[in-house]
């Protein structure tokens, strides 16, 4: 019976690695997409058109999000698919958490602000999504300061 319980695990550990490898490298290939549509968009932007600081705030959000979202995969993939659990230190982890924490209080940072921008150019009464967008992420820092200090407590 404990023959078969371990081919079991292995089995299934197997099989979500694989899970998350295909997950992964989809996530990866979906930010070097973004990321080369806002570069195009600048290039586009900047040589083509009148070029207009609302545009460059998208596309520097683009960016910043593409970076993200290859800061998971790269968690992702060093974490859960190529440490066994034997090697997975919890302040490395930490760290990994935080950073990623800080880009996404970041991505939400520049598009409470790219909102701003857009909304007092068209209509002032909606001003109240940006705030709550720049609220968001401020709750965001807060509760990775309290994170990280409860974690050097430990």
């Amino acid at each position: 019976m404990e023959l078969k319980n371990t081919f079991a695990i292995r089995f299934v550990g197997m099989m979500t690695n694989i899970g998350f490898c295909i997950g992964c490298f989809s996530l990866y290939a979906i930010s070097l997409w973004i990321m080369g549509a806002a570069i195009w968009g600048l290039i586009r932007e900047t040589s083509f058109t009148n070029f207009a600081i609302n545009q460059l705030l998208d596309e520097v959000a683009l960016i910043v999000f593409g970076i993200a979202v290859m800061d998971v995969v790269k968690y992702l993939m060093t974490e859960e698919v190529l440490k066994s659990e034997s090697e997975r230190d919890t302040h490395q982890t930490s760290r990994s958490l935080t950073k990623f924490v800080i880009i996404i209080a970041t991505a939400l940072s520049l598009e409470g602000l790219v909102l701003t921008i857009e909304v007092v150019k068209t209509d002032l009464r909606l001003v109240i999504y940006p705030a709550v967008l720049f609220f968001i992420a401020t709750i965001f820092i807060i509760g990775l300061g309290v994170y990280v200090r409860v974690r050097r407590n430990d």
